[in-house]
């Protein structure tokens, strides 16, 4: 029978995360490094037929955004967030939402695919990166800087527990297929981030 150990060394595990999933939740979500993160199940996610996992640590961040409503409570980024879900699994014939992780105008970070559950996002990159969209349309608007910053603290988060590379590369999903994802304000406030490469 196998044990959880409570190590760093066991969110670089894979089947320590398949069959420890309350321990792997919780070593990556409790720690001081990370933002707040709306989980799955705090928003209502749906059921999931099957999971296929990243192996970690992960090379890199590719940032989006959702071109869709924003939204500025956690009730209401909940229900945006689900209405995304609801859209990739119905209309595009997804096994569940496309990208790792959301970040709402109420300045939490939501749960998507999660750390590493491989997700739908960039063609190419799903089996080697998270992705992470702002909840929005950032094409001439800014993103606020509470989004910024709990966005830069998850990727902080994400190589202070081993997740991510500590050389993780973050690039805007324009950098890698013809898209104008993230828009290009906040396309070019990611380029602040000591993390962005102009080179994936």
């Amino acid at each position: 029978m196998m044990r959880c150990k409570k190590s760093r060394r066991a969110v670089q595990s894979i089947n320590t995360a398949d069959k420890c999933p309350k321990f792997f939740e919780n070593k990556i979500y409790q720690t001081h490094e990370c933002p707040n993160i709306i989980t799955r199940s705090q928003w209502g996610a749906r059921q999931v037929a099957s999971v296929n996992y990243l192996i970690v640590p992960i090379p890199y961040v590719v940032i989006h955004h959702t071109a869709g409503h924003t939204c500025n409570r956690t009730s209401q980024c909940a229900e945006v967030v689900a209405g995304i879900q609801a859209q990739h699994m119905d209309s595009n014939n997804w096994g569940d939402i496309g990208y790792s992780f959301l970040i709402g105008g109420d300045g939490n970070v939501y749960e998507g695919k999660g750390w590493t559950r491989e997700g739908a996002h960039v063609v190419g990159y799903n089996k080697k990166s998270i992705g992470i969209a702002f909840m929005g349309s950032f094409e001439d608007n800014n993103a606020n800087q509470t989004m910024l910053d709990v966005a830069h603290k998850l990727i902080v988060c994400g190589k202070a527990q081993g997740t991510l590379r500590p050389t993780v590369r973050v690039v805007g999903a324009r950098q890698l297929i013809a898209t104008v994802s993230p828009g290009f304000a906040l396309y070019n406030q990611i380029q602040a981030w000591p993390e962005w490469v102009s080179t994936p």
